[in-house]
């Protein structure tokens, strides 16, 4: 490993589709870390390395990978585009000190970086635009950088602009420099400023330099004066304000064919912070020196678990030094002590022994069983705990199970492991159906989860979307007798009960009472009455449990020798089954309280929305997030299985919602999934 100020730890981030893994991949292969550069489409990539990424030709997961400029070293945590996958992404970006932000050339996808810019500058992570993707055609560079400025202000500037566009991508102006290169082979050689270029290269020159001075008093007095600051210091300046996150440059590339990859390997050397320069913060807000002399601290900022070699924990260490048979305490577990099953470093799935891990280090450790990703690690009792990511609510679910029986058993541990791996899944077991949930952020992330169950687990499910949980419940009351009598050659059976049904208010659920006078049904058997008539109600005539009623026990008969507990709970049961019909049951449906968090120009698509799903709009008011708006809704819960995705889908990805269950009402007309209730 390098010295800690050599090292840099960049994450490479951005909307799905950007081209961020084969820029990635034209990095390490410009850095000679790899010898041929891998293709998305061929499944070849470094950090692409899972069935999942291939078989969707996406990143599913954060890969990780390293490569040597100049004796730099860097770390790369390829991070997922789709938003789906952004919790993990959340969680990659505390292990690193720096981001580059990788746009296509088009205007109209940069809205799409949003929550991933909300959350670099709630990390203070320092960061820079690449537009990529400049040699497709229609790439709009100017249009881009100004809906990147109109977004985000006028710090972000650019430092490169390109020469020509989709075929004719050749190369760019560095507007610090003021001077042109073009693109040759793997790298760039000087040329001249086309005559068509230089004046807009001189004024967005002065727009990098305007930008820069807000930060700078002497540059800004040099530019009040008229005067040309030296390169060095403008060279100085740019360094000091990009990794102190002031301003955010902005350059160009073409991944696919390795353009601008140099200049952009020589922007994370010099303008990206060393972990001596972005110390990391505890939970407490101060922050932790890189010393490897200190106690030592570190984060698990990732798992993955292999079914044959077991667990691997992620971790960037932030102080003091580990070596691979050191014994670990994860204070997040009430200071468990864990051993180190070994420690490597990360070239996509290739483990790279390593002797120790010093601060800045992001490092595999293998077999810590019960270290989960979040965690803090520390060594000889040290105290100290870093803030862990706050975990999105789930917002889609399937219900899920194994299509062979003999499986059951093992399905729930399978899955504590898939979650093990990504936290952002949850398992729950639904209160009323008792189906098995899998819950995640969205529909695809819950079928990349489902594939990974398959794959890693040999475990074949089947999936479907949950069971709502319907209820039914009466709308009149009635009086019912019922006698059980049933004679064998020894005792018979004899059970007879006069029960009263009436309805209650919505959310009463069931209750029950007697009135018995004189021993007419003795005191021991009315418990068995009271279940019988419970268990009968878990079943209604539509096939639904029934709820929301006051049943009464006031009258009945026995015999010295026939009765039973048994005969009096079978004549219960069959007065409920015999009373229901006659008492107007109504089917009941959930109906949930949903509020969604979009940007205000989508508030009108998302009324739009709800109102087609049977919602009733409740209110809007505007949101804790500066330009989003809130909708409250009341909206039927069989409408919303899929409604994160049509919400994604209307808002650019942008919209999100979370929901609690509200109450129950009658189902319109009486009717569940076509077809009327009995």
């Amino acid at each position: 490993m390098a010295e800690i100020s050599r090292l840099r730890n960049v994450a490479f981030v951005g909307p799905h589709h950007a081209g961020k893994t084969t820029l990635v991949e034209a990095v390490l292969a410009r850095c000679g870390a790899v010898g041929r550069r891998g293709s998305i489409s061929e499944g070849t990539t470094v950090t692409d390395h899972e069935p999942e990424d291939v078989a969707h030709a996406e990143s599913t997961t954060v890969g990780f990978a390293h490569c040597n400029a100049d004796a730099i070293d860097v770390t790369i945590v390829d991070c997922p585009g789709f938003i789906d996958f952004f919790e993990e992404t959340r969680m990659a970006l505390c292990g690193v000190d720096a981001a580059v932000v990788v746009v296509e050339a088009d205007p109209s996808r940069v809205v799409q970086t949003r929550a991933l810019l909300e959350e670099l500058e709630t990390l203070r992570l320092p960061h820079l635009f690449v537009v990529n993707k400049m040699d497709r055609p229609g790439a709009d560079f100017a249009g881009t950088l100004a809906a990147l400025q109109a977004a985000y202000g006028r710090h972000v500037v650019a430092e490169q602009w390109p020469i020509g566009a989709a075929e004719n991508f050749s190369g760019f102006v560095d507007l610090a420099q003021k001077k042109a290169f073009a693109f040759s082979g793997e790298g760039e050689r000087p040329t001249e400023i086309p005559d068509a270029l230089r004046k807009q290269a001189q004024n967005a020159h002065a727009t990098l330099l305007e930008a820069m001075a807000d930060f700078d008093d002497a540059l800004m007095e040099e530019l009040l004066e008229g005067k040309e600051p030296p390169l060095d210091e403008v060279e100085r300046d740019l360094c000091i304000e990009c990794s102190h996150d002031q301003i955010v440059p902005v350059l160009v590339s073409a991944g696919s064919t390795g353009a601008g990859v140099s200049a952009l390997v020589r922007a994370i050397e010099q303008w990206f912070p060393s972990p001596l320069d972005h110390p990391l913060l505890d939970a407490e807000g101060s922050p932790i020196a890189s010393d490897p002399a200190a106690p030592f601290v570190a984060r698990v900022i990732k798992t993955s678990v292999h079914p044959q070699s077991g667990k691997v924990s992620i971790v960037r260490v932030l102080a003091g030094t580990m070596k691979s048979d050191a014994t670990l305490t994860d204070v997040s577990k009430g200071d468990e002590r864990v051993r180190s099953g070994g420690l490597y470093r990360l070239q996509g799935k290739k483990q790279e022994p390593i002797p120790e891990a010093v601060p800045g280090t992001i490092a595999a450790i293998a077999r810590l069983e019960s270290v989960a990703t979040g965690d803090t690690l520390t060594m000889n009792g040290h105290k100290v705990l870093l803030p862990r990511v706050a975990a999105a609510e789930p917002v889609f679910a399937v219900a899920i199970r194994p299509k062979e029986r003999i499986d059951e058993a093992k399905i729930s541990q399978m899955l504590v492991r898939i979650v093990d791996e990504d936290p952002s899944l949850s398992i729950q077991r639904a209160e009323i159906t008792n189906e098995l949930l899998l819950l995640g952020r969205g529909e695809q992330h819950v079928t990349i989860a489902v594939e990974r169950l398959s794959r890693k687990y040999k475990v074949e499910v089947e999936t479907a979307a949950p069971a709502i949980p319907y209820q039914e419940t009466i709308t009149a009351p009635t009086e019912v007798h019922s006698r059980y009598k049933h004679q064998t050659g020894g005792h018979g059976q004899f059970g007879d009960v006069w029960l009263r049904f009436e309805p209650r208010e919505r959310g009463s659920g069931v209750s029950f009472s007697e009135k018995i006078v004189g021993g007419v049904v003795p005191r021991q058997f009315i418990p068995a009455v009271e279940k019988g008539v419970r268990e009968a109600l878990s079943r209604g005539p539509g096939g639904y449990p029934v709820s929301d009623l006051h049943v009464t026990l006031y009258d009945g008969q026995y015999h010295d020798v026939d009765s039973s507990e048994q005969s009096f709970k079978t004549a219960a049961g069959m007065g409920v089954r015999e009373a229901l019909p006659k008492c107007r049951p109504v089917v009941l449906e959930p109906i949930a309280r949903v509020t969604v968090t979009v940007p205000t120009p989508y508030t009108s698509t998302v009324i739009q929305q709800l109102t087609g799903k049977r919602g009733q709009i409740l209110g809007m008011t505007p949101s804790e997030r500066p330009g989003f708006d809130d909708v409250e809704a009341d909206v039927p819960q069989v409408e919303m299985s899929r409604y994160i995705t049509e919400l994604r889908t209307g808002t650019q990805g942008l919209g999100t919602f979370r929901w609690r269950p509200e109450r129950y009402d009658p189902v319109p007309g009486n009717r569940v999934a076509g077809k009327a209730a009995v």
